[in-house]
Formats: C-alpha cells, sequence, structure tokens
C-alpha cells in the first residue's frame, strides 16, 4: 500500500511540476509584453488551484476517494492539452526563450521539492542527488526573475546575465520529446 501512496503523490507532484510549466510560462509572457493568452493563464492556474486542494487532504488521509481521481484525471486530460501547445513554432525571440527556460526551471524546481517532501512526509528515503539541486534552482531562478523585472520595467540588462538563457534554452529543447512523454507517467502513478 506504501508504494502506491508514494506512487499518488508523486503523480500529482508531477501534475503540479506541468501546471506550474504553463503557468510561469503565462506569467512571464504577460510581464516581459510578449503576446500571452489570457484565458490559458487562467485555466492553468484553476488547475493549479483545484489539485492543490486536493494534496493537503491527500497527506492528511494517505488516500485519493474515488471522485479525486476522476477530479484528477480531467486535470491531467486538460493539463495534457495545454502542454500540446506549450512549445511555440520555432524561431523564438529572446524574450519567449526566456519564458520556455524560466518556466521550465520553476516547474523542474517545484518538482525538485515535492520529492523531497514526499520523502519527509512518507519516510522514503530521496537520493541526495535532489537535496543538491535545491541551490541549484534557488541561484537559475533568481537570474530569470532578474531577467523578468528588467524587461517588465524596461530597465538595460547585462550580456552577461542574457547569455545563459540561449544554452539553457537548448537544453530544454533538446529534451522536449521527454518532457511531452513524461507527461503519460501522471496516469501511470495515479492509476487512471
Amino acid at each position: 500500500m506504501t508504494k502506491d501512496i508514494n506512487a499518488q503523490y508523486n503523480g500529482m507532484i508531477l501534475l503540479t511540476g506541468y501546471l506550474q510549466r504553463l503557468f510561469v510560462a503565462e506569467t512571464i509572457y504577460r510581464r516581459i509584453g510578449e503576446p500571452y493568452d489570457q484565458e490559458r493563464f487562467d485555466k492553468a492556474k484553476a488547475l493549479l488551484d483545484e489539485t492543490y486542494t486536493i494534496m493537503p487532504v491527500f497527506e492528511e488521509t494517505k488516500s485519493l476517494t474515488p471522485a479525486q481521481k476522476i477530479q484528477l484525471q480531467l486535470i491531467a486530460q486538460q493539463t495534457d492539452e495545454l502542454m500540446q501547445t506549450y512549445f511555440k513554432q520555432m524561431p523564438l525571440t529572446f524574450k519567449q526563450k526566456l519564458a520556455i527556460v524560466g518556466s521550465s526551471l520553476y516547474a523542474e524546481q517545484h518538482v525538485n521539492s515535492g520529492i523531497i517532501r514526499l520523502g519527509k512526509m512518507f519516510n522514503v528515503e530521496v537520493n541526495k542527488d535532489f537535496h543538491q539541486r535545491i541551490k541549484f534552482y534557488e541561484q537559475r531562478t533568481k537570474m530569470i526573475d532578474y531577467l523578468v523585472f528588467a524587461f517588465h520595467h524596461n530597465e538595460e540588462v547585462e550580456e552577461q546575465f542574457m547569455k545563459p538563457i540561449d544554452p539553457w534554452f537548448n537544453d530544454v529543447m533538446r529534451n522536449k520529446d521527454f518532457v511531452l512523454d513524461d507527461f503519460k507517467q501522471i496516469a501511470q502513478l495515479l492509476e487512471f
């Protein structure tokens, strides 16, 4: 039973990671003056909020009700639909790359934190790599925050802060298929 509980919680962590990716991308587009989709932003936020209402209950009860499972399945289906248009048509502007990189980093940071929380909650040993990645994500998300803030306020941005975005973007694009395929794990973990 414990393995199923861990898997289900892991599925919710992964689902919220994808929702975080969608929500942060639209947030960055909006803040830096890029075209963004308000409906997409609202939907990602609503789905994220909906999932976050289920997670604390699961943490208490260590189980999902049939209704919660159905609700998570519907959330996952809608998230999958949104993910189909997450990656924009190439070539992308620097600001569009920034949104993809920033949302990817925030999503990965979120999943990393979730895995650490899973370990603490369910007394599961978590690979020490997850703990070592905390600082890695903090440094990179701070840089993203700085760039978004600077662009939002039409400030001049030093080249040294813009330089890492292209290689980071290339890393995301190299993993694009994995990012989209990895979504399928959610259904397996949540057993629907």
